[in-house]
C-alpha cells in the first residue's frame, strides 16, 4: 500500500517547466494513460505534461524526481488490491478549489484515455467515461453549505470508484490478487 500524495506539497511542481498544466490535470492524465495501458512509462507522461523538462538541467531535477515519485505512487495505488487509490486534488478546506481541481483532474483523465486511443465496446465502461467527461465540464458555483460539501464528496468518490472500475474492466488484474482475508 502506498501513501496518498499531499496535493498542497506538489501543486506547484509544474510551474518550473513553464506549462499550463496543473498537477491535478497531470495526475488525471497519468491515470487515464495507466487505465488504458499499465505499461505507460514515466517519460511518456512527462513528455505530455512538461515537454520542455530537461533532466540535465539542475533546476529541473528535483521537480522531475517529484513527478517520478507521483508516477510510481500512482501506479502503486492503481494496482493496490485494497483500492487505496486517491485522486490528486485539493482537500476539503476550500470547497471551490477542491471542485475546480476535480474538474481539472477529470479533464486530464479523459485526455489520457484519448491519448491512449482507448477502444472499448463495454457499455458500462463507456457510460463511466461519459460520466467522468460530464464532471470535466462542470461549472461549479458552490456555496459553502454542508449539503454542497456532501454532494461534492459523493461526486469525488464516484469518479474515484469509476476510475478503478474502468481500470479493472480494461485490465483485470485485481481479481487474482485479492486475498479473501484482507477483505475481512
Amino acid at each position: 500500500m502506498s501513501n496518498p500524495i499531499d496535493f498542497d506539497s506538489v501543486q506547484d511542481i509544474l510551474f518550473k517547466f513553464d506549462t499550463d498544466e496543473t498537477i491535478a490535470s497531470a495526475h488525471g492524465l497519468l491515470c487515464g494513460l495507466l487505465c488504458a495501458n499499465q505499461e505507460t512509462e514515466f517519460h511518456q507522461w512527462l513528455s505530455e505534461i512538461a515537454p520542455d523538462a530537461d533532466k540535465n538541467n539542475l533546476s529541473h531535477q528535483d521537480n522531475i524526481q517529484s513527478l517520478f515519485d507521483i508516477y510510481e505512487n500512482t501506479r502503486s495505488q492503481l494496482s493496490d488490491p485494497t483500492l487505496e487509490f486517491e485522486l490528486l486534488i485539493a482537500d476539503q478546506s476550500n470547497m471551490r478549489i477542491q471542485a475546480d481541481t476535480l474538474v481539472q483532474w477529470s479533464n486530464g483523465f479523459i485526455s489520457g484515455l484519448g491519448l491512449s486511443k482507448l477502444s472499448t465496446k463495454e457499455e458500462e465502461v463507456l457510460e463511466m467515461i461519459k460520466d467522468i467527461s460530464e464532471v470535466s465540464k462542470l461549472d461549479i458555483e458552490l456555496s459553502s453549505s454542508e449539503e454542497n460539501a456532501k454532494d461534492l464528496l459523493e461526486i469525488i468518490e464516484y469518479v474515484r470508484i469509476g476510475v478503478l472500475f474502468i481500470l479493472e474492466s480494461l485490465q483485470p488484474i485485481k481479481q487474482s490478487f485479492v486475498n479473501p482475508e484482507t477483505l475481512n
